[in-house]
């Protein structure tokens, strides 16, 4: 006999591969998995990069003030950059990344009219911050990808990995968190803005979306890609690639996210890592990297609270000292 249970897809006695899961801390393990696949990505060859070390700086704000304010990111970021006789702490950042930090510093951090995956593996911490705000989610996620981007694309990606991160942390997977994101994302693509740079690009992004539910189940990361279309270099294709990897529900849940880092570096790394930590919780990873308790305290954090970072570490504090150890003396 078959069920019919509302937003699960039925099974029958053949079809033996899980469909849904069960909801594990609500997404309290996005940064655990974030700094995971960062450091499957390789971007630093010891561990993990400047993609986990910027999501840190965002999930701190949006703990304390559970909203994007792009002057205190802007600050909070140029802060682990180095200023005075402080050393940038910075590690493997990708050029995009350095240019903008370049330009913080010479007082005019505009946002770049490129594209960009950057952005990526960033909105995924706004995503499980309001994931119970869908409308904020859209909101805060565009108001963090104005920061850096002004290319509809890679804007556009950015609300795909926020909105299947903030789904993920409710479990939901397969066709049914491809079809969740698209219904989300599509609707509010105007939101982007005229002032965008390439926003004709968006036309397409409808029908890429759904012809991913046909193949949903596939493992290979190369395979996924091109499914996606091939182009790892526009971010609609790769968050795409990478979100086809992530939508099924697999007991090696590391999978994909080796096979989204084999294709798309950190970047993809970092956001599949993030997806299945917010679907799976707090959760030990295969392979060893740095500050692991730390990220899973800033994850429960930004999830269940307390709203202050009260007994946290200071990022730069933390990362000057994995880089160039101990300093002499008092500090």
């Amino acid at each position: 006999m078959q069920v019919e249970t509302e937003g699960l897809t039925p099974q029958t006695p053949d079809d033996k591969e899980a469909k849904f899961s069960l909801v594990a801390g609500e997404g309290d393990g996005l940064m655990l998995g974030l700094a995971a696949g960062d450091a499957a990505g390789g971007a630093w060859e010891l561990g993990y990069s400047a993609i986990t070390e910027q999501a840190t700086v965002i999930a701190y704000e949006l703990i304390q003030h559970r909203s994007v304010d792009p002057d205190g990111i802007r600050e909070a970021l140029g802060d682990l950059d180095g200023s005075d006789d402080e050393e940038p702490v910075y590690r493997g950042e990708t050029g995009r990344f350095r240019e903008w930090l370049d330009r913080l510093a010479a007082g005019s951090p505009t946002p770049d009219d490129g594209p960009s995956s950057d952005g990526i593996p960033r909105a995924t911490v706004v995503g499980v911050c309001f994931r119970k705000q869908a409308d904020q989610v859209i909101t805060e996620t565009l108001a963090l990808g104005r920061i850096f981007d002004r290319d509809a694309a890679s804007l556009a990606a950015s609300l795909i990995a926020a909105t299947t991160a903030a789904a993920s942390c409710f479990a939901q997977a397969g066709r049914d968190l491809i079809t969740g994101v698209a219904e989300a994302v599509i609707p509010t693509l105007d939101r982007i803005g005229a002032d965008s740079v390439g926003s004709d690009r968006l036309a397409r992004l409808p029908d890429e979306l759904e012809a991913l539910l046909d193949h949903v189940g596939v493992t290979d990361g190369e395979e996924a890609l091109a499914i996606a279309g091939g182009d790892v270099a526009d971010p609609l294709q790769a968050v795409n690639a990478a979100l086809l990897l992530v939508a099924p529900v697999s007991e090696r849940f590391h999978g994909p996210v080796e096979q989204a880092a084999r294709v798309g570096g950190s970047l993809l790394g970092a956001f599949a890592g993030a997806v299945m930590g917010a679907r799976l919780g707090i959760k030990a990873w295969p392979w060893a990297f740095a500050n692991d308790t730390w990220f899973a305290e800033i994850g429960r954090r930004l999830v269940r609270g307390p709203d202050d970072i009260e007994g946290l570490p200071i990022p730069y504090a933390v990362e000057q000292h994995l880089m160039f150890g101990p300093r002499p003396g008092f500090h």
